[in-house]
């Protein structure tokens, strides 16, 4: 499969997501605007519309919902406008816990991991890799996901957040270990 195959595959994907979490939503006209902002590629303010109607209605989300609404947010770019609406919306925090706003953690070579996700049952957690600018601010975007696996040896699986699905393949390396 070719560069191009594999993003068109991934923009699928993510299609069924978002029509998924549209359908979150009980109005049928609700579910239509939604959709139609992924139809025509406006998929930022589709999003900042789902949640708003989301927080509208008082409607609860479980936690993977919840996880798959930042990982959306993420994707296209409105996670750091979105958090602490995703974070706040009604239901329960299951498995997989979405935070926002812990202090990020520097590591080597001018970088810092802010942490994201949690899975509560096996303790990984997933986090966005960012470059400290020289100014002492965090790059606007992440440069990889990193899940963190509790173990003797601290191992880390990164992905690049230019793979045409990343944001997908880390939360589900996230719950991996808890299925």
């Amino acid at each position: 499969m070719d560069e191009r195959q594999e993003k068109e595959q991934a923009y699928a994907a993510e299609g069924v997501v978002w029509s998924r979490l549209a359908g979150l939503l009980p109005d049928a006209e609700d579910v239509d605007e939604i959709q139609g902002c992924w139809d025509i590629g406006e998929q930022e303010a589709g999003l900042f519309r789902l949640v708003d109607r989301l927080f509208d209605l008082g409607l609860s989300v479980d936690d993977r919902t919840r996880a798959e609404l930042a990982a959306m947010a993420e994707q296209w770019g409105v996670w750091d406008q979105l958090a602490t609406d995703i974070v706040d919306l009604p239901g329960f925090e299951g498995k997989v816990r979405v935070v926002e706003g812990l202090e990020p953690v520097d590591r080597a070579g001018g970088l810092a991991l802010v942490p994201w996700m949690r899975c509560e049952p096996c303790g990984r957690i997933l986090a966005l890799e960012h470059r400290r600018e020289a100014w002492g601010a965090l790059s606007f975007a992440p440069l990889s996901y990193v899940v963190s696996i509790p173990d003797d040896s601290g191992t880390q699986l990164v992905l690049d957040t230019q793979e045409p699905d990343a944001v997908w393949r880390a939360l589900d390396t996230l719950t991996t270990g808890c299925r």
